[in-house]
């Protein structure tokens, strides 16, 4: 390459050499002047504190590939986008933590803590205690109340003729009334009389 430009009209060795260390110099230039812009935008990226920012900043502004080495060690591990997302799926699975708390063991519906039979399926969700009579849920093993061990009560079923096909209740069927005799259909049946003697 420099055979060629000394080889230029009007070429020598000493601009030949100076055109190459200008253009050294430019790409040197560069690549200081990208890795400060990375550093910042990635620094940005990774904290909100405006000190961490500048010191990374001007560590590799003043030192630049050994002060890029040593930011890419100190830095912090995840972005702020990476830390938003996980604390974002930590809550939710904190609110289906808590829904699948106060949801029917059966149907998997939303209750309120209060109830004792789920509206929906009417599986029994808490007994009284036979030792203290509080509300203790089917679930567990002992009253937290008295710390008597839990009997559970005998369930009673629900008919399958008392439930509808979405798993709503039906209210039971009254006998129809007794409807009025017509005399001339279905004449009443009078008892038989005795001869009078």
């Amino acid at each position: 390459m420099i055979d060629l430009l000394v080889g230029w009209p009007g070429g020598s060795l000493e601009s030949a050499l100076r055109l190459v260390a200008l253009l050294l110099i430019a790409y040197a230039l560069v690549l200081w002047l990208s890795a400060v812009v990375w550093v910042y935008r990635d620094v940005r990226n990774r904290t909100t504190d405006q000190t961490s920012q500048m010191i990374a900043v001007v560590l590799v502004a003043v030192f630049n590939l050994p002060g890029l080495f040593v930011y890419l060690v100190i830095r912090p591990q995840g972005t702020m986008g990476d830390s938003y997302e996980r604390s974002v799926e930590a809550e939710a699975i904190m609110a289906e933590l808590q829904l699948a708390a106060n949801a029917c063991q059966t149907c998997r519906r939303p209750i309120e803590d209060e109830y004792v039979i789920c509206p929906w399926c009417r599986a029994v969700l808490r007994e009284p205690c036979r030792s203290c009579g509080k509300s203790v849920r089917t679930a567990w093993a002992a009253c937290p109340f008295c710390t008597a061990d839990r009997v559970p009560l005998r369930p009673q079923p629900v008919p399958a003729a008392s439930r509808g096909d979405g798993g709503e209740m039906i209210p039971p069927r009254r006998a129809p009334a007794q409807q009025q005799r017509d005399p001339r259909q279905n004449p009443p049946r009078r008892p038989p009389v005795a001869p009078r003697g």
